[in-house]
C-alpha cells in the first residue's frame, strides 16, 4: 500500500495548498517576481489530485517530469497552473523539427556598447532557467530532433550542468529551484499514437527517457469535470448542449480505443466546439471546429453521431 501524505492542519507561511487536493507546495516568490514569466491564474481551472500528487513528488524529489497523453488533455496546463499558483517563473518552449540548440544554450548577438557594435553572447532559455531557478516546460518533446535532445542529456542528470559556447566555456549549474517538465503525445511505442501524431519522430531515445525520473500518463478529463470546465468557459451555452458534447467526445474516445476511429476528441476540441455553438447550429459549429480536421472516413462516422444528437 502506498504511503499517504499526512494532512496539514494549516498551510505554513510560504506554502500554498493546491485546490481540490491535499498537496501543499512551496511558493517560489510573489506575484511581482520575474514580471511576465509567472503564468496567469485560471480561476476556473480544475486540478486533478492524482496528477498534482505525482507532479509534486517530482518537484519535491528534484526529478525531471515527463507528461504523456493525447493532444488537448491538459499536460501543459497543469504545469502552467501550478507555476501560477506557486508564483514560479516559467519558461516554455515548443519543440519541433526546426528547433535549434541556440534557443536553449545561447548565441552571439550583435549589440551596441558605448556606440560600438559588438558580438555579445546571449544565454538561451535553458541557461537562463537553470541559473535563475525557473521552471522550464518543453512542449512536444517527441517532435524534437536528436541534436536538440542531446543538449539536455547532461542537464537532466542529477548533478547536471550546461557548458556555454561563449568563448569562455562558462559552466551553468542548476539552481535549487530549477525544474524541467516535458510533454509528449507519445513515447513512440503504440501504433495508434504513431498514426495520430505522424509529426513525431518515432520511439523516444532510451537515454532521454531514463533521465525522466517521473513519467505521468495524462488521461482525458472525467465527464463530470469536463462538463464543469466547459460550463465555466462557455457559460452562455445550454447545459443540455454541454452534456451532448461530452457524451459525443466520450463515444469518440471509446471508438478510438476500439480502433473504429483514428481521431481523438480532446477537451480543447470540446471547448472550441462549444464556443462555436453559441453562434451556429451544432452541426455547422462541429464542421468548423471538429469535422473539418478529420479524414473522410472519420468525418462521416462522427457526422452521423452528431446528427443523432442534434439533427442535421
Amino acid at each position: 500500500m502506498a504511503p499517504k501524505r499526512k494532512p496539514m492542519k494549516e498551510t505554513p507561511a510560504g506554502f500554498v495548498k493546491v485546490p481540490g487536493t491535499d498537496v501543499v507546495l512551496r511558493c517560489s516568490g510573489t506575484a511581482s517576481a520575474a514580471p511576465g514569466l509567472i503564468p496567469e491564474k485560471d480561476p476556473h481551472y480544475v486540478f486533478r489530485a492524482r496528477y498534482v500528487e505525482e507532479i509534486a513528488f517530482a518537484i519535491e524529489t528534484r526529478q525531471n517530469c515527463l507528461l504523456v497523453g493525447d493532444a488537448g488533455v491538459g499536460k501543459s496546463s497543469i504545469v502552467e497552473q501550478l507555476a501560477a499558483l506557486t508564483y514560479t517563473p516559467l519558461r516554455r518552449a515548443n519543440l519541433h523539427g526546426e528547433s535549434d540548440t541556440t534557443i536553449f544554450v545561447g548565441r552571439d548577438k550583435p549589440t551596441e556598447i558605448n556606440g560600438v557594435r559588438q558580438m555579445v553572447y546571449e544565454p538561451g532559455l535553458l541557461a537562463e532557467a537553470m541559473e535563475q531557478g525557473y521552471w522550464l516546460l518543453l512542449d512536444e518533446n517527441d517532435a524534437a530532433l536528436q541534436p536538440v535532445l542531446f543538449v539536455f542529456q547532461q542537464v537532466l542528470e542529477d548533478n547536471g550542468k550546461l557548458i556555454l559556447e561563449d568563448g569562455k566555456g562558462t559552466v551553468i549549474r542548476k539552481h535549487p529551484s530549477f525544474r524541467i517538465f516535458a510533454t509528449a503525445n507519445t513515447v513512440g511505442i503504440a501504433s495508434r499514437n504513431r498514426l495520430l501524431y505522424s509529426g513525431t519522430l518515432g520511439r523516444m531515445n532510451e537515454a532521454t527517457l531514463d533521465r525522466f525520473g517521473t513519467v505521468i500518463h495524462v488521461e482525458p478529463l472525467p465527464s463530470e469535470i469536463e462538463k464543469q470546465v466547459i460550463c465555466s468557459k462557455v457559460p452562455d451555452l445550454d447545459p443540455d448542449f454541454v452534456e451532448a458534447i461530452v457524451k459525443i467526445a466520450g463515444e469518440t474516445r471509446n471508438q478510438l480505443q476500439d480502433e473504429q476511429l483514428s481521431c481523438t476528441f480532446s477537451t480543447r476540441r470540446c471547448l472550441q466546439w462549444a464556443q462555436a455553438m453559441t453562434r451556429f447550429h451544432p452541426l455547422r459549429a462541429a464542421k468548423l471546429t471538429v469535422l473539418n480536421k478529420l479524414n473522410q472516413d472519420d468525418y462521416k462516422v462522427l457526422e452521423g453521431v452528431i446528427q443523432r444528437f442534434f439533427g442535421g
